[in-house]
């Protein structure tokens, strides 16, 4: 059970110093305990800021006070927000002064869920807050507040009410089975599960690229020994991460680091030349980077370019191809053993000690990242319980769909109402129409406090 009965308290800003920082209250109490730490006597005008000084705890604290009644308000509970410098012993001041006054400590994404429980948010909503507050790229960002706006509540609610009048009619036909009634007619149901199928399947097909945005890109430099890996992943973070040697062999281990590349956050990975080796401690390096090269989004392989191609760097080219691929050849400040086209005509020059075709790197990757993105009237499932929940809800669709054709719309209705009820229930998970106690109370533990 989730109480929402009573006012909690909580910190709303990241902890550490900073200019300002926010105390959040929200319950029934919450006007109440706000007015005795201002010692005011009149509940504030609604959603204007009113300069206060609080009574925190022992502490006096001067800050802009927000009254947000509710419901209308963020949890749809009475709210008010201290805006107040951003000391962390002034704001756990104001907050033990609240607890002391009758609030209690907030749990980790309690405001929010307070917000869902009271018809504020769907769960798509609830979970893509805490998404849009863990955002590290614009593509996360945008997806993000896309689904806390409602695009993908809308689109999943409309499937959902199509279904539940698909499984009225359903219903209601076979509530007079003798009499021969049918409140849908055989071609409709046909109709309406196609329209259903095509719709979800678009949304199931999007997950990869969702998954892309909200995990991000994993870039996996590949190659030789001494082919320059490890200068070159150096370049591109701008940080010497990797220890770069002229001894072969010199990396171990993956050594990985994240960066922003266009709208996309992405792990950039350095792996160990790929080679033929008796020291076992090189051949798991090896071992580790293939199965890297395995999981890439998008390789680079680095070719050195100041030495004659190795029948190892075609090796290397020909693992690589059938994904993403992006050919760097290095050592681009010393002189060319061979021209590019010998490779591949769009091979990349680039020299990672003077920085020179390093920015071209950069933007073939970024390129390479982008191919495919979603339009921009299409919705995008980045969330991978709504993912599989969706699966699930085409696959109950598409079952009912086969069924029902093969019979020649004879199926009784009862069996196409069955995979119509599966369907719907799935699609009520993901909103969170249909949420087991103990699934909420996972979602909004990874929530932060004062969330």
């Amino acid at each position: 059970m989730h109480p929402t009965d009573d006012t909690i308290v909580a910190v709303a800003t990241p902890a550490g110093h900073g200019g300002v920082g926010v105390v959040r209250l929200s319950g029934g109490r919450a006007a109440a305990i706000g007015l005795t730490m201002a010692r005011r006597a009149t509940v504030w005008t609604p959603r204007v800021a009113t300069r206060e000084r609080l009574d925190g705890d022992g502490l006096r604290a001067e800050a802009l006070v927000t009254f947000f009644p509710g419901p209308k308000s963020y949890t749809g509970d009475d709210v008010v927000e201290f805006s107040a410098h951003g000391s962390p012993v002034l704001l756990a001041g104001l907050v033990q002064r609240a607890v002391a006054l009758g609030a209690r400590h907030a749990r980790a994404g309690e405001f929010t869920l307070r917000a869902f429980l009271n018809g504020k948010l769907d769960l798509v909503q609830a979970e893509a807050a805490r998404d849009l507050v863990e955002a590290v790229s614009p593509a996360q960002a945008r997806a993000a507040f896309d689904q806390l706006d409602g695009t993908l509540s809308s689109a999943l609610q409309a499937m959902a009410g199509e279904l539940r009048e698909l499984e009225l009619k359903l219903e209601a036909s076979m509530d007079f089975p003798d009499e021969g009634y049918h409140f849908i007619e055989p071609t409709e149901v046909s109709a309406a599960l196609q329209a259903l199928r095509a719709r979800l399947a678009r949304l199931v097909d999007g997950r990869a690229r969702g998954q892309l945005v909200r995990e991000g890109a994993r870039i996996v430099i590949a190659g030789t020994p001494n082919a320059g890996k490890s200068s070159l992943f150096n370049a591109l973070l701008g940080a010497d991460r990797a220890i770069v040697s002229a001894t072969p062999g010199t990396t171990r281990d993956l050594v990985s680091a994240r960066l922003v590349l266009g709208d996309y956050v992405a792990e950039l990975v350095d792996t160990a030349g790929l080679r033929e080796s008796d020291d076992a401690v090189e051949q798991e390096g090896v071992r580790r980077a293939g199965q890297a090269m395995g999981h890439a989004h998008l390789v680079i392989v680095a070719i050195d370019g100041s030495r004659p191609v190795l029948p190892g760097d075609r090796a290397v080219l020909a693992r690589a191809a059938g994904g993403r691929v992006v050919i760097a050849v290095t050592k681009a400040d010393l002189p060319a053993a061979w021209p590019l086209e010998d490779v591949a005509r769009d091979a990349l020059a680039v020299s990672a000690r003077t920085g020179a075709g390093v920015g071209d790197v950069i933007t073939r990757v970024t390129g390479a990242l982008h191919e495919g993105d979603a339009s921009a009237d299409h919705v995008l499932v980045t969330n991978q319980r709504h993912g599989a929940l969706l699966a699930a809800a085409l696959s109950h669709v598409e079952h009912a769909l086969a069924h029902f054709e093969a019979s020649g719309g004879a199926l009784p209705e009862e069996f196409v109402a069955a995979d119509v009820q599966l369907a719907l229930g799935a699609l009520d998970e993901v909103t969170g129409r249909r949420t087991p106690d103990g699934l909420l109370h996972e979602i909004f533990a990874r929530f932060c406090i004062g969330k």
